[in-house]
């Protein structure tokens, strides 16, 4: 553990290792006090945190904080493609979330937006977020997770849901 002296006190600050390109270089991942359960990690933008990542201990997956980055809801394959062309906390490598992972953040005790108390995103939209996760049974049908309560269910590709990327994982 690295420290970071503040104006008041010391902070813990664990190192992670982030690969990219082929390359690992250490960012220092910044715990989140109200929710222990993750860090975030601020590109030398203090005054932007939009462009933060939020690192999730418990699934190991790296999430862009701000949970509505296009501003815009999309059809599925343009998730996908946005998701593949962003580069996010100078990393790319980004995607959308699997119906697990994206469902992994849901907490059943909260609503509006259905997250674990504490958390560190911000401009999580209480409706629908695109997974990767294609309908076994229909091709053109994808899993969706509802952020206003954490429901998952399946709609045509063709609607427009929210994206919240992701790094790492599978």
């Amino acid at each position: 553990m690295n420290t970071f002296k503040g104006n008041k006190e010391a902070v813990s600050i664990p190192v992670w290792k982030i690969v990219q390109n082929g390359l690992a270089t250490c960012v220092l991942w910044q715990d989140h006090v109200p929710n222990p359960r993750f860090a975030f990690y601020d590109p030398d933008t203090p005054d932007n945190l939009l462009d933060d990542l939020i690192f999730d201990k418990e699934t190991g997956l790296i999430w862009a904080r701000d949970a509505n980055l296009p501003g815009r809801t999309m059809t599925w394959q343009d998730a996908i493609d946005y998701c593949r062309g962003l580069t996010l906390g100078n990393r790319k490598g980004w995607r959308l979330p699997t119906v697990e992972e994206l469902s992994s953040l849901a907490h059943s005790s909260q609503s509006n937006p259905a997250l674990p108390s504490g958390h560190p995103f911000v401009n999580v939209q209480a409706y629908h977020y695109w997974s990767s996760t294609t309908y076994e049974s229909r091709s053109d049908y994808a899993w969706y997770v509802g952020m206003s309560s954490g429901y998952v269910k399946y709609n045509p590709k063709s609607y427009n849901y929210h994206v919240w990327p992701v790094r790492g994982g599978k």
